[in-house]
């Protein structure tokens, strides 16, 4: 009866330290398999034949193998060069990519924001990626529902909030502060310019409801904070549902100027602002995580986001 018997070779453990080779004799070693020709190698790395031949000479101590032998007038690969061969090209593509200034493009980029900002910058950022990554899908997350987490987790790649305690391995770049403008139904008396700031409160207030989650180490939006303070509170979802109750009632809303203008002239709104007392402003900030930092492409995001918003403002 035949039995089968497995071999297993034990080769010992060996810590290489590659400052001990010279890692130009990759790029020697890679055109001579490419090549299997020592006059053409050394043409195409712009190397006499006397120094293609002395590389070849090391290569051989390395690797303690001929790697090319002589067959007539040409030279054939050794089985060992054959197994090397293809893990060297793709060892010297990979050199490439590193040190080639390419930016691998991410397959999805998503920025979690507030709804009235997504209404500015979703338009501009598809943009963006059509000429930038085409390969790239845009994805607008909008809420800022457990946004940390998210962006630690990749499940987000920028967020456009207030946070009060950013944690440890993200940024946060606060954008210069927007100013405000109110937003109610045409014809409604707060808008005849005897109407202060402070006195905005006697009129129903709307609260948007993705900006109150306001947990501790939580990114939130800055709405909450421009909502003048009111004896009647109204909670609703988004800002759609803010700017129809805003036509049907006598609610006023505070918004960044962009965003204000936009509701106003898709639901035929009037703006204004206050001729007496001071409005506050808007404040916003970028949140992502650092491992994103250096990456061109989320660079340019960020530079175009920072710009949309004061240039809309």
């Amino acid at each position: 009866m035949a039995s089968n018997l497995a071999i297993e070779i034990e080769y010992p453990d060996r810590n290489i330290d590659l400052g001990a080779f010279d890692l130009n004799l990759l790029l020697v070693l890679n055109a001579l398999l490419r090549f299997r020709n020592l006059t053409h190698a050394g043409n195409d790395l712009r190397l006499s034949q006397p120094a293609t031949s002395r590389a070849l000479t090391r290569l051989r101590e390395m690797f303690g193998d001929d790697l090319l032998t002589r067959s007539n007038r040409t030279f054939e690969l050794t089985p060992l060069a054959k197994v090397l061969a293809p893990k060297v090209e793709a060892a010297i593509g990979n050199i490439s990519n590193i040190f080639g200034g390419q930016v691998q493009a991410p397959e999805r980029f998503a920025v979690a924001m507030a709804d009235h900002l997504a209404l500015l910058l979703v338009s501009n950022l598809t943009g963006y990626f059509r000429e930038v990554s085409p390969t790239t899908v845009f994805v607008p997350m909008i809420g800022l529902s457990n946004v940390i987490t998210q962006l630690e987790s990749g499940g987000a790649d920028l967020a456009l909030g207030i946070t009060d305690d950013t944690p440890t391995g993200f940024y946060c770049r606060a954008l210069p502060p927007v100013a405000t403008v109110c937003v109610a139904r045409k014809g409604h008396v707060a808008a005849s310019g005897k109407t202060t700031y402070e006195e905005l409160g006697r009129f129903l207030s709307l609260r948007i409801g993705s900006t109150y989650n306001t947990g501790f180490g939580e990114a939130y939006d800055g709405l909450e904070a421009l909502r003048p303070r009111g004896r009647e509170t109204l909670t609703v979802p988004d800002i759609h549902t803010a700017a129809r109750l805003v036509q049907e009632t006598d609610a006023v809303l505070v918004l960044p100027a962009a965003s204000a203008y936009f509701l106003a002239a898709r639901y035929g709104l009037q703006t204004f602002v206050p001729k007496k007392g001071v409005m506050p402003t808007y404040q916003i900030s970028m949140i992502w995580h650092e491992r994103w930092h250096r990456n061109s492409i989320h660079a340019g995001v960020r530079s175009m986001i920072a710009s949309g918003i004061l240039e809309a403002a």
